[in-house]
């Protein structure tokens, strides 16, 4: 297999679909490890980085140029070491120049001052924040300005976020296409007119601010000039 022409390497890395596969394909040689490396566009990653800057910034580092990063902290408990800090999302703003999707689910050290590294994610899409405790508007506000291709928003159980700044500013300034806001009690249906002439560029919108009452979701439709407004009860 070292004889074959990198090219054609390449592109039997790609036909490999299991994670578990392209790990031990990497093993073979090399080239095949550098191939792989290049290729590898997203990682999820959790309890099991340990230490956990020092892992992130190996992985960061093997795969230069991943698109989309998930850090999932669910299920964690202090017996599997520290998580993942403000520097952790350094060290991602640093890396991967190519960032346009990252998720953080469950991450309880990682403050406004991290998210405040993020501005370096200049091509940054997507940011979806899932039980981030300790994250504030400011935070948020601080990603809505310096990332200006932001294109889908979701915040989900984060307590701290109210409306303040980002919601106005995303309006009237953004690109948001797709703005997702759940079970975030900070943020109410009223706040939501701060958006303003950001609803025009909206394709899809979901509010529900109690899990146990009404959501809304919007989808935009290429059939008419408008919305299509559906209701879920529980």
């Amino acid at each position: 297999m070292e004889d074959l022409p990198e090219p054609l390497l390449a592109e039997i890395v790609k036909k490999v679909a299991k994670r578990s596969d392209l790990n031990s394909f990497s093993l073979v040689s090399k080239q095949l490890y550098s191939i792989e490396a290049s290729q590898r566009g997203a990682i999820r990653v959790g309890s099991g980085l340990h230490p956990a800057r020092k892992a992130l910034a190996s992985l960061c580092s093997r795969f230069p140029n991943l698109w989309k990063v998930e850090i999932d902290y669910s299920g964690w408990t202090s017996g599997h070491g520290n998580q993942l800090g403000n520097k952790g999302l350094l060290v991602i703003s640093s890396c991967c120049p190519s960032l346009t999707d990252l998720t953080l689910s469950f991450c309880s050290r990682i403050k406004d001052s991290g998210l405040g590294y993020l501005v370096n994610c200049k091509k940054l899409m997507s940011l979806r924040l899932n039980s981030v405790q300790k994250i504030t508007s400011g935070g948020i506000l601080s990603v809505v300005v310096g990332c200006k291709t932001l294109s889908a928003l979701h915040l989900i159980d984060c307590e701290k976020i109210g409306s303040e700044g980002w919601l106005e500013n995303l309006g009237c300034e953004g690109s948001l296409e797709e703005l997702v806001v759940e079970n975030c009690k900070g943020i109410s249906q009223y706040d939501l007119l701060k958006f303003g002439p950001g609803w025009m560029k909206l394709l899809r919108f979901k509010f529900d601010p109690d899990p146990m009452s009404c959501s809304w979701n919007i989808y935009g439709s290429d059939e008419f000039d408008g919305f299509v407004i559906g209701t879920h009860c529980n």
